[in-house]
């Protein structure tokens, strides 16, 4: 009795550690969980940071004209009267 007592138990126990560790809620997912968090946090923090830019670029946008014109220009190759403009070509 004392046999399949002990048997029945070192399996339950072998079980349970196998679950433990390789199973669908296991140590190994929680390690893959893990990475994926730290993933996504630095995609996160490059995002935060061209959001921000943007934030500023439109600010700057709404609050002068200066801003308007000079994204004209760079853009759009704005000239104002009595300006000259030159294309420089390389060969």
């Amino acid at each position: 009795m004392l046999r399949i007592f002990l048997g029945i138990f070192l399996c339950s126990t072998m079980y349970f550690s196998f679950q433990a560790f390789w199973g669908d809620q296991g140590m190994k997912r929680e390690e893959e969980l893990a990475k994926q968090i730290e993933y996504q946090e630095q995609i996160n923090k490059r995002l935060k940071v061209r959001n921000e830019a943007l934030r500023a670029q439109i600010k700057d946008l709404r609050k002068g004209e200066d801003a308007v014109e000079e994204h004209v220009r760079a853009e759009l190759q704005y000239i104002k009267d009595g300006e000259v403009f030159y294309r420089i070509v390389e060969k």
